[in-house]
C-alpha cells in the first residue's frame, strides 16, 4: 500500500492526504466515517458546541471542507443553522455538517497518484491560508488592529480640490444612479420588486449625506453586504441540481448576482479616493478607527467580489450549456451521422473531398498538405488521415449532451465576418451555441403571442356583443359614453409643475372635481393658518423641520382640526382601511422582532434593511392616518357628492356594462403583467381607469380634429420623436442608456387629443405589448448570462485564408494555442444588437438631425421615404405582384422536386386545397378568421407576421380597416398569401402517417386514412385552434420554426426577429428597402461558410444539415471530373441532402433556361403579333431571368454587378422627386415665356406610353403618384420589358 499525497499550490495539502490515504487503502465497505472526522478535527476544521452532538463548521472552515467534495461529490454534506456564532472576534455563518456513508464507501481510489484541485478551490484556499497566517502574524486583537490604524503618509500628488470633487462626483453619481434605479424597481410587477428595493433603499440612505470621506462607512458596509448576500445565495444556487439551476427563475437570481458584481465599481473608485484622502490628512483623528474599518471592508469587498466573479464565469457555463441544449433539434444528429456513414461506407478514398471545407482552415489539415507535397506520406495515406480528419470533424458537431455545449462556450471562436454581423439573420449563424441561444428568445416570442392569440376569441364576442347595431365607423360616437378626460399633474426635474388632460375609462367618482375642491380647501387654510411655504426655504429638510414645528403650534393644531373636519364631509373611509392597518402595524410588530434578533447576533445589514421597511411602514401610517381618523389613501370622495351620472348611466346599461366591465378587468389584469406602478390610479383603489396612450389613426384623427390640424400633426409625428413611440426601446434618464429591460410602452401621460378612442384595439395593442413584457421578462436572466459568456468568449486569430495564427512562443515549446483578436468580437456584437432589438425594444437607433433648429429624427425620415417608395413602386402594380407569385412559386416547387421537406405530390395537394378553400377569402376584412385555412395560417403564423403585427390590427370597423395604408399592397398581399398557406399546408401533408398516439399507433382521418396535421387541428367552440389532443409527437414549436425558416430560405427575411443589424440606421434602412431576398438567397445558394469556413451547415430551425445548393452541384461535377465518371454516377453516392441540392439547382437551372427561350421566342415576334398577353409574358420572362441569372457564377456576374451598383430605391425616388421640381421649373419659366426649348416640355418623339407632344410633366407628375403609376405600369408591360432589354432598371 502506498501513501496518498494530494498536491495544491505545489505543496502537500496534510488534510486532504490523510483523508484520501484512508480512502485508497481500506476497502469499500470498510471505510469509517469516525475516521475522516477525527483527521477533520485534527486539522481544525470542525467545530463542536456544548451540550450538542452534532458537528459544526464555520463559514471559513466550511471553504475547505468543500476540497474534499472537488476530489469526491456529495462527501461533505453542510446546511445552514440560524445559531449565533463568533469566530475570531466576528460573527460569521455557522454549518451542520455530515460524512455521507455512501459517498465514502463509492469513493475512487487515487491509486497513491498525486491529485490537484481546480484553480477555484487553489484560489479560495490561498485565501483562507493568507487569513490564517494574518492571524498568526498579528495576535492582537481587532479592537487593538483598529485603534493602530493610523493615516497615509505617503507623498501624494493629488491636488486637495481636485480630489475632494471627484469624492462629492462620486456620491452624487452614485445617489442619481441609485434614484433612477430605484425609479425603474419602483414600475416593476410586486414579485420582482421587494429584493432588489432593500437592497437599493438601504444604498440611497447610506449616500444622503455624504461630507467627508469617513461617511462613507455605511455605504461600504451596505455594499459589503450586499456582496456577501450575493455570495451566499451564489453557493445556494450552486448547490441546486443543474436543471434547477437552469430554471428562467434561477437564471434570473444569477443575473441579479451578475449585476451586483459588477455594480462594485463605486467602491472601487472609492478605494482610490479614499487612500488620497488619506494621504491628504483629510481623515479626523476621531474617525480613524471608522476609517480603518472601512478600507478593510473595502478591501474585502474587492476581494470578494473578483473570486464571485472568477467562480461566475466558470459555473454559469455548464448551467447556460443544460438550457441550451434543451432547445437543440434531435433530427439534426442523425442526419450529421448520416454524412458520416456516407463517406465511410464510400468504396472511393477521395468521398471525403465533398465535405473539405469542414477542416481546410486548420492547421493540421495544411500540414497534411504540406507532408503530401513534400512526399512525407503518400496519396493513399493523405486521404485516408484527411477522411479521419472529415469524419472526426463531423463527429464533433452532434450535439449528444452538455459537454459538447460547455466546450463551445468555453473556447476561442473563430470570428463571423463584419458582411454577416451587419446583414445576417442572426439564426444563420454558424454557431450552433448562437443558434440555440435565438430559438430560446423565439420561444419566449412564441409563449407571447400563444397569449395574445387565447385574448383573442373573448375580446371578439365582447366587441361584437357591445357593437351591434351602431356606427363602428364614428370611434368617438362608439366609445364616447365609456370615457372623459382627467387632469393629470406632472413634475419636471426642476419641479416645474404642468397639467395636462388626460383620456381613460369613466370612473365612479368625480376625481377632477374632488381635487379642486380639495386643492381650493387646502390654499383657503394654509393662508389662514400660515403653513410655512415651501419656496421661502432653501433645502426639503429644513421645510420638514419647519412644518414639524408649526404642527405643534395652535395654528397647526387648528390647521390639524379643520382638515379632519373637511375630510369627515367630503370623503369616506375605503371598505377595508381597518384591516389595512392591522396588517401595517402586525408587518410592524414582526419587522421588531426581527430586529431584535438580527441585533442580538450582530447582523448590521438585516438590521439597516429592517430599519428602511419600518421607516416606510411609519411613513405609510403616518401619512393615511391623522390622530386614528383615516386620511389619504384610507379614505376616497364621498359618493353622495362626487358620484359621476356619466359611470352611472354605463352601469345603468346591459349592453355597456358588460363591455365597459370586460375592459376594464382586462386592461388592469394587464396592467398588473408590467407593473401596475407604471400607470397612474387613484391613491384608494388598485385598478387603473388610464387608456393605453396610443396615438390615433390618420383616419380618426381627420375625421375628429378636422383636415389642417390632423395634417400638422401627422407630419411631426412621421419625422421628429414622440413619448409614444415603441421601436427606439426604453432610455434611462440619468445616464442616457438603453434601459436592459423588456421595454413597457402606452403608459405615458399624453394629451388627450392624440390619444386613440378606439377602445377595442387600444386593449388589444396593450394587452399584446404585456403579453412580450411577461414572456420575455423570464428569460432575461437566461439572455443576459449568454450575452455575458459572448463578451467574455475568447475570439481567434486568423488569416486570409480563415486558418487560426498559432503563437509563435507556445508553438516552440510544442503546445498549440491559437492567438487571440483583441476588441469585440463581430459574434458579440450580433448578439447584442439582436439582444437589443428583440428583447429590449431598440429596433431602430436614435439618429437626430437638427434642420432650421428643430430636430428631426433620420431613421423616421427614411422611414417615411420608404414607405411612400414601396407605395408608389408596388401599390396596384400586377406586374409585380405577378412576378412575385411566379418567383416564390418557383421557390417552393424547386423545394418539392428536392423532396426534403415535402413532395411534388404533397404541394399539389396544397394548392388544390387552398383553393378548393377559396384561398380563405372569407377572412378578408375581419379580427379574427373564420376559416379553418385563415385560423391555421394564424395559429402557425405562416405569414411571419403575427408576432411584429398583431397588436396593431384593428378590431371593428371593415371600412376603418380598409383605410389602412398597407391596403395598397394587396396584389403583393395575395401572392404572399398563396404561396405561404402551400408552404404550410405542404409541410403538413408531408406528415401524413407520422402523426401518431402515445402508444405509438398512427392515427387516422375522419375518412379511415393515416392523418395528416391539417386532418388533426381542430377549431374549439370560441373559435380558437388546437393540434388534436391526441397527437404526441408533434411539436407546434418546432413546426413553426420550420415553417418560418423555410419560408426565409425560399423567399425574404421578413419580421423584427430577423432583422438585419443594419437595417437599424437610418442609412441601413435606405440600403436594404426591397433587398431583403439578397441573404436568404446567398445562403440558399452559396451556403453560410463564406470563402473559408465549412460549407455544411447545421440548422437547428429546419432541423437539417444544409449546403448551398450550388456548392452541392459543383462538387458533384468536380467529383465527375476527379473520377472520370459521368456525374449522374456520382449522384447515386451523395447524401440524401446533397441529391435534394442537385435538384434545386437541376429546376433552377431548367427553369432559367425556359425563361431563356421563352424571351428569345417572344422577341421574336412581328409587331402585328405583338398584343398584351405576348408583352406581359415578356416582361415576366425578362424578369425572372434577371432575378436568377443574378445569382449564377460567371454567366450571371453582369446582373449581380447592375444590382449591387444600383442605387437605393429611396434613392431613386428622391431622384424622381427632384426630377419633377425641375420640370415644375421649366414649366414656370415656359408659362411667363422665357425661351426655352419645346424639348426641354414636351417629347418629340413616342416615347414609352408618352406620345410626341405630350408634356413631360405628365410622366414626372404620375411617376410620383401611389397606386396610378402601379396602374399606368401594368398596363404598358411593352415599355416595363425595354427596361430589360435596354439594360437599364427603373
Amino acid at each position: 500500500m502506498s501513501k496518498c499525497k494530494i498536491i495544491v499550490n505545489g505543496q502537500e495539502h496534510n488534510m486532504l492526504s490523510n483523508v484520501y490515504d484512508h480512502i485508497d487503502n481500506t476497502d469499500p465497505g470498510k471505510r469509517s466515517a469516525a475516521k475522516v472526522i477525527d483527521v477533520l478535527k485534527d486539522n481544525r476544521l470542525i467545530t463542536e458546541m456544548p451540550d450538542s452532538d452534532e458537528l459544526y463548521a464555520s463559514q471559513e472552515q466550511l471553504k475547505e471542507l468543500k476540497l474534499i467534495n472537488q476530489l469526491t461529490p456529495n462527501l461533505i454534506s453542510a446546511e445552514y443553522v440560524d445559531i449565533p456564532f463568533t469566530s475570531n472576534n466576528q460573527s460569521t455563518n455557522l454549518y451542520k455538517v455530515s460524512i455521507n456513508e455512501t459517498a465514502l464507501q463509492q469513493a475512487d481510489r487515487k491509486e497513491g497518484q498525486d491529485s490537484s484541485l481546480d484553480y477555484t478551490s487553489e484560489y479560495e484556499l490561498d485565501k483562507f491560508k493568507r487569513l490564517q497566517a494574518k492571524k498568526k502574524a498579528s495576535p492582537e486583537t481587532k479592537q487593538e488592529s483598529e485603534e493602530k490604524a493610523t493615516p497615509d503618509t505617503r507623498k501624494v500628488y493629488t491636488d486637495p480640490t481636485r480630489s475632494y470633487e471627484k469624492m462629492m462626483n462620486l456620491a452624487l453619481d452614485a445617489k442619481i444612479i441609485i434614484e433612477s434605479e430605484l425609479r425603474e424597481i419602483n414600475k416593476l410587477p410586486e414579485d420582482q420588486r421587494e429584493a432588489k428595493e432593500k437592497r437599493l433603499r438601504r444604498l440611497k440612505a447610506a449616500v444622503s449625506d455624504i461630507k467627508r470621506i469617513e461617511n462613507f462607512r455605511a455605504f461600504v458596509v451596505a455594499s459589503k453586504d450586499n456582496v456577501d448576500n450575493a455570495i451566499l445565495e451564489f453557493e445556494a444556487l450552486m448547490a441546486l441540481p443543474i436543471k434547477e439551476r437552469a430554471t428562467p427563475a434561477n437564471m434570473t437570481r444569477m443575473y441579479e448576482i451578475k449585476q451586483a458584481i459588477d455594480s462594485v465599481d463605486t467602491i472601487r473608485q472609492l478605494e482610490q479616493i479614499a487612500k488620497e484622502q488619506s494621504a491628504l490628512g483629510k481623515v479626523n483623528t476621531v474617525a480613524q478607527r471608522d476609517f480603518g474599518l472601512m478600507m478593510t471592508d473595502i478591501q474585502d469587498t474587492i476581494e470578494n467580489v473578483k473570486m464571485l466573479d472568477y467562480q461566475f464565469g466558470e459555473e454559469v457555463i455548464p448551467v447556460m450549456a443544460e438550457v441550451l441544449q434543451g432547445y437543440h433539434n434531435v433530427a439534426i444528429d442523425p442526419k450529421i451521422q448520416a454524412i458520416i456513414d456516407n463517406i465511410e461506407a464510400n468504396q472511393n478514398p477521395k468521398t471525403w473531398r465533398r465535405f473539405r471545407s469542414e477542416v481546410q482552415a486548420s492547421t493540421e489539415f495544411k500540414k497534411l498538405k504540406e507532408d503530401l507535397a513534400n512526399k512525407a506520406i503518400t496519396e493513399q495515406a493523405f486521404d485516408a488521415a484527411a477522411k479521419k480528419m472529415v469524419v472526426n470533424t463531423l463527429k464533433n458537431r452532434k450535439i449528444e449532451g452538455r459537454d459538447k455545449l460547455i466546450n463551445d462556450l468555453r473556447s476561442a471562436h473563430k470570428d463571423k465576418s463584419g458582411f454577416s454581423y451587419l446583414f445576417d439573420p442572426l439564426m444563420y449563424s454558424s454557431d450552433v451555441t448562437v443558434q440555440l441561444f435565438a430559438k430560446m428568445v423565439k420561444e419566449a416570442t412564441f409563449k407571447k403571442n400563444d397569449m395574445t392569440l387565447a385574448l383573442k376569441p373573448e375580446l371578439r364576442t365582447e366587441y361584437e356583443l357591445f357593437a351591434e347595431g351602431q356606427n363602428e365607423t364614428d370611434i368617438e360616437g362608439l366609445n364616447g359614453d365609456l370615457q372623459e378626460e382627467t387632469t393629470v399633474v406632472e413634475y419636471d426635474e426642476y419641479n416645474n409643475k404642468t397639467e395636462k388632460k388626460v383620456l381613460g375609462l369613466v370612473q365612479p367618482l368625480l376625481v377632477d372635481k374632488y381635487q379642486e375642491d380639495l386643492d381650493a380647501f387646502k390654499g383657503t387654510i394654509d393662508s389662514k393658518y400660515s403653513k410655512p411655504l415651501r419656496d421661502k426655504y432653501k433645502t426639503a429638510d429644513a421645510y420638514r423641520a419647519a412644518v414639524k414645528t408649526w404642527r405643534k403650534s395652535n395654528n397647526g393644531k387648528k390647521h390639524t382640526g379643520e382638515v379632519i373636519k373637511w375630510t369627515r364631509e367630503n370623503t369616506e373611509p375605503i371598505a377595508d382601511w381597518k384591516n389595512e392597518v392591522k396588517k401595517l402595524n402586525a408587518k410592524k410588530t414582526s419587522l421588531q422582532k426581527d430586529r431584535k434578533a438580527a441585533e442580538k447576533k450582530g447582523r448590521t445589514g438585516a438590521v439597516d434593511n429592517i430599519d428602511q421597511q419600518l421607516g416606510l411602514i411609519n411613513a405609510e401610517l403616518r401619512n393615511n392616518l391623522v390622530q386614528g381618523i383615516p386620511t389619504g389613501k384610507f379614505v376616497k370622495p364621498k359618493a353622495s357628492v362626487y358620484a359621476n351620472p356619466k359611470y352611472a348611466a354605463v352601469q345603468a346599461d346591459p349592453r355597456k356594462k358588460r363591455y365597459y366591465d370586460y375592459v376594464l378587468k382586462t386592461l388592469n389584469d394587464r396592467h398588473r403583467m408590467v407593473g401596475m406602478n407604471r400607470v397612474r390610479k387613484n391613491a384608494w383603489e388598485d385598478v387603473s381607469y388610464m387608456m393605453p396612450s396610443l396615438r390615433k389613426e390618420d383616419y380618426d384623427r381627420m375625421k375628429e380634429q378636422g383636415g389642417v390640424s390632423a395634417v400638422k400633426d401627422i407630419l411631426a409625428e412621421s419625422f421628429t420623436i414622440q413619448d409614444t413611440d415603441i421601436v427606439n426601446g426604453n432610455y434611462n434618464k440619468a445616464t442616457g442608456e438603453l434601459n436592459k429591460n423588456v421595454p413597457v410602452f402606452y403608459v405615458n401621460n399624453i394629451d388627450a387629443k392624440d390619444v386613440s378612442r378606439d377602445i377595442a384595439s387600444s386593449l388589444y395593442a396593450y394587452a399584446d405589448m404585456a403579453h412580450n413584457y411577461k414572456a420575455k421578462s423570464e428569460i432575461v436572466g437566461q439572455v443576459m448570462t449568454f450575452r455575458n459568456i459572448m463578451k467574455d468568449r475568447d475570439t481567434m486569430k486568423v488569416n486570409a485564408a480563415g486558418m487560426e495564427i498559432l503563437d509563435r512562443s507556445a508553438k516552440k515549446l510544442g503546445v498549440k494555442l491559437p492567438m487571440l483578436k483583441e476588441g469585440e468580437s463581430y459574434t458579440f456584437q450580433h448578439v447584442d444588437a439582436f439582444i437589443d432589438m428583440v428583447m429590449f425594444g431598440q429596433k431602430e437607433l436614435k439618429q437626430n438631425i437638427t434642420l432650421a433648429g428643430k430636430e428631426f429624427s433620420a431613421t423616421k425620415i427614411v422611414n417615411a421615404f420608404n414607405s411612400f417608395t414601396a407605395f408608389n413602386a408596388l401599390s396596384f402594380n400586377f406586374l409585380q405582384g405577378a412576378n412575385q407569385s411566379i418567383i416564390d412559386n418557383m421557390g417552393i416547387f424547386s423545394e418539392a422536386v428536392a423532396g426534403e421537406f415535402f413532395t411534388t405530390k404533397d404541394l399539389a395537394w396544397a394548392k388544390s386545397s387552398y383553393w378548393g378553400q377559396s384561398a380563405a377569402i372569407g377572412d378578408v376584412g375581419k379580427f379574427m378568421p373564420d376559416t379553418k385555412l385563415g385560423k391555421a395560417l394564424e395559429y402557425f403564423d405562416a405569414l411571419t407576421e403575427f408576432t411584429d403585427q398583431e397588436g396593431n390590427r384593428l378590431v371593428g370597423s371593415k371600412l376603418r380597416k380598409a383605410l389602412q395604408a398597407g391596403n395598397l399592397l394587396v396584389l403583393q398581399q395575395a401572392a404572399e398569401h398563396e404561396v405561404a398557406s402551400t408552404r404550410m399546408l405542404a409541410l403538413m401533408k408531408n406528415l401524413e402517417g407520422k402523426l401518431k398516439d402515445k402508444d405509438g399507433k398512427v392515427l387516422l382521418n375522419e375518412d379511415g386514412k393515416p392523418a395528416n396535421l391539417y386532418d388533426m387541428l381542430v377549431v374549439k367552440p370560441d373559435g380558437s385552434m388546437e393540434v388534436d389532443s391526441r397527437v404526441a409527437n408533434f411539436n407546434r414549436y418546432d413546426f413553426i420554426n420550420l415553417t418560418q425558416g423555410l419560408a426565409r430560405r425560399t423567399n425574404q427575411t421578413k419580421g423584427g426577429f430577423d432583422k438585419a443589424t443594419a437595417s437599424r440606421t437610418a442609412q441601413g434602412k435606405a440600403v436594404l428597402l426591397f433587398r431583403s431576398w439578397v441573404m436568404p438567397g446567398l445562403r440558399r445558394r452559396y451556403g453560410h461558410g463564406g470563402f473559408t469556413g465549412p460549407t455544411l451547415h447545421a440548422d437547428e430551425e429546419l432541423g437539417s444539415v444544409t449546403q448551398g445548393m450550388y456548392v452541392s452541384f459543383w462538387n458533384m461535377l468536380q467529383s465527375s471530373v476527379e473520377q472520370r465518371v459521368m456525374p449522374h454516377t456520382v449522384f447515386q453516392d451523395l447524401t440524401d441532402m446533397e441529391k435534394a441540392n442537385v435538384k434545386r439547382t437541376l429546376t433552377e437551372l431548367g427553369s432559367l433556361a425556359a425563361a431563356s427561350v421563352l424571351i428569345m421566342g417572344l422577341t421574336s415576334l412581328d409587331d402585328d403579333e405583338e398584343n398584351y398577353a405576348t408583352n406581359f409574358l415578356l416582361y415576366q420572362a425578362l424578369r425572372y431571368q434577371a432575378e436568377i441569372k443574378q445569382w449564377t457564377p460567371v454567366y450571371g456576374s453582369r446582373e449581380a454587378l447592375r444590382i449591387i451598383k444600383s442605387p437605393a430605391a429611396t434613392v431613386r425616388q428622391v431622384e424622381s422627386t427632384l426630377n419633377l421640381f425641375d420640370q415644375v421649373y421649366k414649366e414656370g419659366l415656359y408659362a411667363f415665356g422665357y425661351p426655352l426649348e419645346d424639348k426641354d416640355i414636351y417629347y418629340q418623339r413616342k416615347t414609352g406610353r408618352y406620345n410626341k407632344g405630350d408634356r413631360k410633366i405628365r410622366k414626372q407628375v404620375e411617376d410620383l403618384m401611389p397606386g396610378l403609376r402601379g396602374f399606368t405600369k401594368s398596363g404598358n408591360p411593352e415599355d416595363a420589358a425595354q427596361y430589360f432589354l435596354g439594360g437599364t432598371y427603373k
